[in-house]
């Protein structure tokens, strides 16, 4: 992955470099040398976004129904 489809990405699932970097533990200065002078996106980065989108897109599924209860069916 390269810097410039790292920062879409990001774009694409609404976060940015710094969140990012709050979330994952990887100090901001390090993301922002990423793509310069032959230091590359680790290959984790691409699999951590994918499952971060998924999880986000299933916590939408998931909130709405966590008040749900047999007791206030019944």
């Amino acid at each position: 992955m390269t810097k410039e489809e790292f920062c879409k990405r990001l774009k694409d699932i609404n976060l940015t470099q710094k969140e990012f970097s709050e979330i994952t533990n990887v100090p901001y200065s390090t993301l922002n040398n990423w793509g310069f002078h032959d230091i590359q996106v680790p290959k984790w980065v691409g699999p951590f976004i994918e499952h971060y989108e998924k999880r986000k897109y299933f916590r939408t599924l998931v909130l709405p129904t966590q008040s749900f209860t047999f007791k206030n069916v019944l």
